[in-house]
C-alpha cells in the first residue's frame, strides 16, 4: 500500500522508500532537469518539534530530486540501469537553520556529464513568501554524483 503523503510517480522513478523518501511529489522531470515538492510537518523524517527539519537535510532533498532525472532517463531508455552515489557538494548555502512547517520546491539542473560515470547538478530549495509575494531561495548547492553501471 502506498503512503498517501507521497506521489506514486516517485516510486516509479527512484528506489527510496519511507522513512528515507524525503520528497513528496514530482512537480516536473525531463532529461536534464527536475523539480519536487517537499512537505515539512510533524510527520516528516528528521522533524524537530518547535524547529522543523534541519537545513542540512536539504542536501538529501536535492539528491533525491536529482535522482528523478536518472529515473526518467532510465524509463526513456536513454541510460542503462545504474546506481547513483553522491560524491560531494560544493558551496551548500542555506539561508535558514531549519525548514519550518510548510511546502518547499526543490529544483535540479543537470549541468555536466563526464564520460559515463560523473554528473553534476545545480540545485535550489525555494518557497513562496506570502508576505512579500515572492519566491525565496533558501538553499543552493552543486552536487557531484557518480553513476555506477549495474
Amino acid at each position: 500500500m502506498l503512503d498517501s503523503r507521497f506521489d506514486s510517480r516517485l516510486f516509479e522513478l527512484i528506489p527510496h522508500r519511507p522513512p528515507m523518501l524525503l520528497i513528496n511529489k514530482v512537480l516536473k522531470v525531463d532529461e536534464r532537469s527536475s523539480s519536487s515538492l517537499v512537505l515539512v510537518d510533524e510527520d516528516s523524517s528528521f522533524f524537530e518539534p518547535g524547529h522543523g527539519v534541519p537545513s542540512w537535510i536539504g542536501l538529501e532533498y536535492m539528491g533525491q530530486t536529482a535522482a528523478l532525472i536518472a529515473g526518467h532517463q532510465l524509463q526513456k531508455g536513454l541510460v542503462s540501469p545504474h546506481l547513483g552515489f553522491l560524491l560531494g557538494t560544493r558551496a551548500y548555502k542555506a539561508e535558514c537553520s531549519y525548514f519550518e512547517k510548510g511546502e518547499y520546491s526543490v529544483r535540479c539542473e543537470e549541468k555536466a556529464i563526464v564520460g559515463d560515470g560523473l554528473a553534476t547538478f545545480d540545485c535550489f530549495i525555494e518557497n513562496y513568501d506570502k508576505t512579500s509575494q515572492t519566491i525565496k531561495c533558501l538553499a543552493t548547492a552543486s552536487l557531484s554524483v557518480f553513476r555506477r553501471q549495474i
